[in-house]
């Protein structure tokens, strides 16, 4: 057997290579030969950037949730089939979370966590400290939470790259083990299935790193490629036509000012003598004033002329009888939401999540303490809580005044 590699031997190690001086910072490969007549080198690396502009820029979100320096950064992009997923899977239980696209695109992305990054996950969002946490049911709904905020910000920046609206539905998140069985309620998870696999590599602080696996459906990550791939077009905008001129048309009237020292022409005799208009020739619409801008117009300067003062305008007054209370009219017949406020209180989701039947919550307001009374959320008086033939009511104790009222209105 030759020790020389031949070419195509060549070509596949370099392929398959993961680092060296020119390795790229995304590393592309595929399962078997799924990846190459699946997707172009050019698609993936385009895939990538989508990905690192959309999920990778989710960090701040994820912060926010967690309470924790959070790092999210893409770590590999390829293409792999569902054999190949339970393999990698090893036995383990993750969580994994289906994101339907309602609008903009058809299809399912797919978020998979492990089962113990999961528990720490919930435990955090529920103010623990996410050390030594074991998984139970609530961390399901925590995790599907951070899901739900990191990709609305995820659609944000999709509607941004593909210039069109990009909606969801609700995250829908369940445990699996892909050794066990195949996720039924889960669509696109066949025997024969193919995803794109984009891995992440998820840094919370200092309590957990790990890795956070998106997976699309090649049919719809082909779909997303091919309209990244699509040119620009550029749209030019047709200069507008000239109107049309006939010989002969009457041009519209342009005022000529006079040289700065030029002497005034006298005026033609009767004008402003009761002739028309003053100020204006008998059989020609144009005023003394569009002939000579400036003349008779205060804060106007021409030479030879004593500068007059500035014109002096009266107040303007509204008519009477249509005051305030004529316009109130109009609205007389408008609807209003008002609302009486009990009290207010803030609650971390772990102590939410353990309210039941025969829970007290406490509010902020002492017993006897007058409620709030809001108009469209306004406030406009203050009450007493009192019953009425079985019924809660408010009796008005205090009012603010009728302007500052309707200023709230």
């Amino acid at each position: 057997m030759s020790d020389i590699l031949t070419q195509d031997e060549i070509n596949a190690l370099m392929n398959g290579e993961s680092g060296g001086e020119n390795a790229p910072n995304d590393h592309f490969s595929g399962g078997g030969t799924s990846a190459s007549s699946s997707f172009s080198q050019e698609a993936l690396s385009q895939l990538s950037e989508v990905a690192k502009l959309s999920l990778g820029a989710t960090s701040s979100v994820v912060q926010i949730l967690l309470n924790k320096e959070i790092a999210i950064t893409l770590d590999q992009v390829r293409v792999i089939d569902f054999p190949e997923l339970m393999a990698e899977g090893g036995g383990e239980d993750f969580l994994l979370t289906r994101i339907g696209f309602t609008k903009g695109f058809d299809g399912n992305s797919y978020l998979m966590l492990k089962k113990t990054v999961s528990a720490v996950i919930g435990d955090l969002m529920m103010g623990g400290s996410g050390l030594d946490v074991e998984f139970q049911d609530m961390h399901i709904s925590a995790v599907g939470e951070m899901m739900n905020q990191m990709m609305g910000k995820t659609t944000t920046s999709l509607s941004e790259i593909f210039k069109k609206r990009v909606d969801i539905s609700p995250p829908e998140v369940e445990v699996v083990n892909f050794n066990s069985e195949i996720p039924g309620s889960m669509p696109d998870f066949t025997n024969t299935a193919l995803f794109l696999r984009i891995g992440f590599s998820l840094k919370i602080g200092d309590v957990v790193e790990t890795e956070m696996v998106q997976l699309l459906p090649t049919a719809f990550a082909q779909t997303m490629a091919a309209e990244l791939s699509k040119p620009e077009k550029d749209v030019q905008k047709k200069p507008k036509p000239a109107p049309p001129t006939s010989v002969g048309a009457q041009q519209p009237f342009q005022p000529q000012t006079p040289p700065m020292g030029a002497p005034i022409p006298p005026q033609i005799p009767g004008m402003g003598m009761g002739m028309g208009m003053p100020g204006q020739m008998p059989g020609m619409g144009v005023p003394m004033q569009a002939q000579y801008p400036g003349m008779g117009m205060p804060g106007m300067h021409i030479p030879g002329q004593t500068q007059g003062s500035p014109a002096e305008f009266g107040m303007l007054q509204m008519p009477m009888g249509l005051g305030l209370q004529s316009n109130i009219d109009l609205l007389l017949d408008v609807p209003l939401q008002i609302t009486v406020e009990l009290g207010r209180t803030r609650m971390l989701i772990k102590d939410i999540l353990e309210l039941g039947i025969g829970s007290v919550v406490e509010l902020n307001k002492l017993a006897g303490e007058s409620v709030e009374v809001f108009v469209n959320s306004k406030l406009i008086a203050k009450g007493e809580v009192v019953v009425i033939d079985e019924n809660f009511a408010v009796r008005i104790t205090s009012i603010i005044n009728p302007q500052d009222r309707l200023q709230a209105l």
